[in-house]
Order: structure tokens, then sequence, then C-alpha cells
């Protein structure tokens, strides 16, 4: 499960308005140093000491950009208008508007994710971001490659994708299995191209048209692609009522559940509450979509650090790990434990863990949480004396 904590440019309003900007390190080294703007709390940890006799090195700690790919669907009933101008039955029946005052789904999901993607290109690290479309050449197609290639969300970038955006014409059918699945092996094909934390985002108004009897095929694809660090946000659109339990288990499956006890049975069709839902009744479709689309942008920048290597090429000792969080308003730096007893997610762990390939750091909970809120807070990796830990 992915820590959702970070933020955007103290100049940017994404993220819930939080932020953090390069500065120079405190050993010397390029790496950058956290800065958040928002209010401090209290913690709680113990003012760091290092263990008598051991030989430490700290380095500041470089937090892990985001690679992200939207995967969009861009089918005939997205021309609907959305609930509770035309329900998901007469969509179904007629995918065009209804009242042409009032913008369909697609124009809601387009201006929504240009809005999202513009707020992101002060970010640093800078994410790098690219899109592809289902379906795609015909009416179940699905193409090996984004209709916008992934890179770094400089204003070209953003334009490209804003242009590529602007150029759809929904229609046909809704091929999830296959264009999922592409998404994957695009990302696993070019891992070492794509440093940082990899994300696809699945956006549908509906479940696999095109070849249902694969579903059950992709829930078990998504938990390969998580283990190998591609994780899968899904977001369900008015439309996607029937398919809950589905896009549910494929959100879990992805590492991006919106809690460790949300329900992701294959079973009842319309029950699930693992991804973002925005077919509830009374929901307005635009506004939950603008924070659905921050709050991945958020997690997408997560509380996770790069650990460094060790000087003089000795291999690193995972139990020779500390971190270390030096508040902004100055004192000594106090260490956070590392806490494997409790979930990462749970606002209860106020520690941290190392991620599933053990080359992260990921600060939890309450951990994150207070990091997040200081205006300067400063994260340094501790190399060389024996981890310390929260009691089992």
């Amino acid at each position: 499960m992915i820590a959702s904590c970070s933020g955007d440019d103290g100049e940017t309003a994404s993220g819930g308005g939080t932020g953090y900007h390069k500065d120079a390190s405190t050993d010397g080294s390029d790496a950058p140093v956290l800065h958040l703007d928002a209010p401090g709390e209290s913690t709680g940890w113990d003012a760091f000491n290092s263990d008598s006799g051991c030989a430490s090195n700290s380095v500041s700690a470089s937090q892990t950009p985001a690679i992200m790919l939207f995967l969009i669907d861009k089918t005939g009933s997205m021309n609907c208008n959305p609930p509770p101008t035309t329900a998901t039955a007469d969509c179904e029946k007629k995918p065009q508007k209804a009242d042409l005052a009032f913008p369909s789904k697609w124009e809601i999901t387009r201006d929504a994710l240009k809005t999202a993607l513009a707020t992101l290109t002060t970010t640093v690290p800078l994410p790098s971001a690219g899109i592809d479309f289902f379906n795609n050449g015909d009416f179940c197609g699905y193409s090996d490659n984004p209709d916008v290639d992934i890179a770094s969300l400089t204003d070209p970038q953003v334009t490209a994708i804003g242009q590529s955006l602007d150029a759809v014409q929904p229609w046909g059918a809704t091929p999830i299995v296959g264009a999922v699945m592409r998404a994957f092996a695009y990302l696993q094909k070019n891992a070492a191209q794509f440093v940082g934390n990899k994300f696809v985002v699945l956006l549908t108004d509906g479940g696999e048209s095109c070849d249902p009897n694969a579903m059950p095929l992709l829930v078990e694809k998504t938990i390969e692609a998580n283990a190998i660090g591609i994780r899968t946000f899904v977001l369900g659109a008015p439309g996607s009522e029937q398919y809950r339990a589905f896009l549910s288990q494929l959100a879990y499956n992805g590492g991006t559940a919106l809690s460790p006890t949300c329900t992701h049975a294959s079973t009842p069709a319309d029950q699930g509450d693992c991804h973002m839902d925005m077919t509830q009744p009374g929901t307005d479709f635009a506004t939950e979509l603008a924070k659905n689309l921050a709050a991945i942008s958020s997690q997408a920048l997560s509380c996770e650090f790069d650990i460094p290597p060790p000087q003089d090429g000795a291999v690193l000792d995972p139990n020779k790990v500390n971190v270390n969080y030096t508040p902004g308003s100055g004192g000594a730096p106090l260490e956070i434990p590392r806490n494997d007893n409790v979930n990462c997610n749970d606002l209860s762990n106020n520690g941290w863990q190392y991620s599933q390939d053990g080359k992260k750091i990921v600060l939890c909970g309450s951990a994150c949480q207070t990091v997040k809120n200081d205006p300067k807070a400063k994260i340094s990796i501790v190399l060389g004396c024996e981890t310390h830990s929260v009691p089992k």
C-alpha cells in the first residue's frame, strides 16, 4: 500500500496546499532536502543519539519521483451527460447528450485531467506522465504504446497531452483488460527508462465489454504488476455501478485501496469500495473527479525516499539504517523508528518501513503526516548504526 503523504510546490494548490522544494544538502551532497508548507506538530519522537561505538554516515534523503500512465475510457457512453441529467440506463440506450447546455462525461474528464496535470508542472521532483485511450483504432482496439508517451511534465508535455485530449471523439466499446495489460507491459518493458514510482491511472465509466471472460485474469495480473512496482489507481465514473466489485479488486490488488478493510470480493458485482467510486447517488461527477485526481497526485508523490548507497562501495546492511527528522523550527534531529507492527497506511503508525523492493524508505501514517505538516522539515538517512525499531 502506498503511503499517502506529499505535496506540491508552495505556489500551487494541489494536494491540499502543502509543498516542498529542493535546498542545499547539509552534508555537501546534491540530494534534495524535503521542505513542506503547513503548520508543524509534536511527534513524541526522541532526540537522535548515535549508538556508542558505531560509525555512521548521515545523508539527506531524496524523494522518489512519480511515473504516471493515465489510461482513459473514451467509449461511446462518455458522450452522455452524467447523472442526474442522464441516468446510466438511459445513457446505455442512447449514448449522447440529453442536454446540450451541460457538459458530457467526456468533457468533464478532459477538463479535469488538463487541470490536474497543469498543477504538477512545478512539483519537485518533477513527475512524468503519459496518456493512452481505449478503445483505440477500432471498436475494441487498444494499442501497444500510449497515445502520448510518458515524459517529464514540462510545459510541452502538458500541451501534448492536452492536444490529445482535445482530439478525442468518444465512441465504441470498452476493452479494459487488453488496455490495462498493455499498459503494464509498456511500463515493464521501459522500466529502466522510467526511474521512480510507477502508476497506471485507470478511469472508466463501465466494465469490460470486449472480453468479459478475461476479467479474472486482469485481477490476477494486477497483483503481479504491483509486485514489480507498478501500482494501479482506479476511478469509476457514472456508468460503472454494476462493475464496482471488479474495479474494487483492481484497486485493492493494485496497491491503492482506499482502506485496508475495504470490500473487494468478486461478487456481488455492484459492491466494492476500494476504488474511487464516483457513482453514488447525489455525487457531483465534476467535483468528485477533481478531488480524486488531486488525491492521486498527492499519493503518487508520496513519503518515499531513496536509500543512499553506503560509502566506499560497502554493502548496505538493512538492519543498520535509521531515519531522522529535523523540525523546520530547529533543534536536534528526532529519530523516526522503524515500525513493521502496523500497516504503513494506518495513522497509528508513527514510524517507517522498507518498500516492497527494499530500495526505499517509506514514512508511514502519522509520521508521514507530521513531516508533511512541517514547513521546513528535513529528512536524513543514517547508515551504519543498528536500526532502532518499535518492539514487537
